[in-house]
């Protein structure tokens, strides 16, 4: 699985601000969310074949497996609700119905804590629909990065036709843009001119 900071099969482009990724199976996540590149339009489950093809990628569904238009839809309402809610990161939020978009998108897989044989607790998706385990995959990565404390660090640039998903390692967890040489420059350009605009 590539998830490297160059363009490859699991992204649709290069991270704007050359940052390391987001740690462990967090990256499963950056990922998803990093398959649309709103700038120049790229989006990486654009169909259900494309979808099948990223899927099998991520290694979470075998190679030449099918989905469904609704299936489709379906990860991508997931993407985009994660990426909802990685905004509310980004900007230190509370928004009950951002967060309940999200739990209505993974609402369709049943997770279930699995006692392991050293006597730890882990969450695994008991669900036997191939579709649904891949979603509830996705469900138990967003549940063990906030038992770690990283999925607040995962965040969603505000920029302009952006919304990279970026994970912030500074000290202060303050991080606001995917780069600060694009997006952040950009937006400080454009309060410039309105500025401008409202002294002339």
């Amino acid at each position: 699985m590539k998830y490297g900071n160059e363009a490859g099969p699991l992204t649709a482009g290069r991270d704007p601000g050359d940052r390391a990724h987001a740690p462990g199976s967090l990256r499963l996540v950056q990922a998803l969310v990093n398959t649309l590149n709103a700038e120049s339009e790229k989006d990486l489950l654009a169909s259900a074949d494309d979808t099948a093809r990223w899927i099998a990628t991520a290694d979470l569904l075998p190679a030449g497996s099918r989905l469904s238009g609704a299936q489709q839809r379906a990860l991508v309402e997931l993407r985009e609700a994660i990426r909802q809610v990685l905004g509310t990161h980004t900007d230190r939020a509370v928004d009950a119905e951002v967060a309940s978009r999200l739990t209505v998108a993974l609402s369709s897989c049943r997770l279930a804590p699995a006692v392991q044989p050293d006597g730890g607790v882990r969450l695994i998706c008991s669900d036997h629909d191939p579709f649904t385990r891949v979603v509830g995959q996705i469900a138990v990565v967003i549940a063990e990065a906030a038992a770690a404390g990283t999925w607040g660090r995962l965040k969603s640039c505000p920029g302009h036709l952006c919304g990279w998903a970026f994970y912030d390692r500074s000290a202060s967890g303050r991080s606001r843009w995917c780069s600060m040489e694009l997006c952040g420059a950009r937006s400080k350009m454009r309060a410039y001119r309105g500025r401008a605009r409202v002294s002339s």
